[in-house]
């Protein structure tokens, strides 16, 4: 019978230890002896889960902080580099959306800011009149190359890794996004033709 939930289970008191200065500080450590404790399922997964989405936030605030210094929002310098690395530095507006896993929306609010800021233009596009393209102007490749920059100055928010640090970590992720693309696709295909 299972003991999870349970403190005081023999389990639990196998692994329970002295509490480390480790964990006094480091909340995904606290919460990953807790689970421990209590003989909870996979306690290195839960607490690589936790700490994935603790440092998402910090990360994501850092960035947030360095980019309003340079009057931009996250998915508007997203939209700035990805055009700066496109082809005639031109994307339609669909393609931006699900290259930067972004809702249609906010990639068509997020053009919309950055063109009245002269930063993009929006074009037709050539051959498609349902299509509108989204192409950097130099006004924005330079807003691009100095938010970069400052980016650069902070290493991405990741300061605390070295560069081999920075290798591994970018791999163990690219392994972690194929595993929930693959259980994705587990999902779409159980569920039937049918389904979208």
């Amino acid at each position: 019978m299972s003991t999870y939930g349970d403190p005081g289970s023999s389990a639990a008191a196998h692994d329970r230890q002295p509490r480390s200065s480790a964990a006094e500080h480091d909340p995904v450590e606290w919460m990953r002896q807790r689970w421990l404790e209590r003989d909870a399922p996979l306690p290195d997964y839960f607490a690589a889960m936790a700490s994935l989405l603790r440092t998402s936030i910090l990360l994501t605030d850092e960035l947030d902080r360095i980019l309003r210094e340079h009057q931009l929002s996250r998915t508007a310098y997203l939209i700035l580099i990805t055009l700066q690395m496109s082809d005639r530095e031109t994307r339609p507006l669909g393609q931006l959306s699900r290259a930067l896993l972004v809702h249609p929306t906010t990639v068509t609010l997020a053009v919309d800011q950055l063109a009245k800021s002269r930063l993009v233009r929006r074009m037709p596009h050539p051959s498609d009149r349902r299509t509108i393209l989204a192409k950097l102007t130099p006004a924005g490749r330079a807003a691009a190359v100095a938010a970069s920059s400052a980016l650069a100055d902070a290493c991405y928010g990741l300061s605390g890794l070295s560069g081999n640090a920075a290798r591994r970590l970018t791999a163990d992720l690219s392994a972690v996004r194929s595993g929930l693309r693959n259980q994705a696709g587990a999902r779409r295909g159980q569920a039937g033709p049918s389904s979208k």
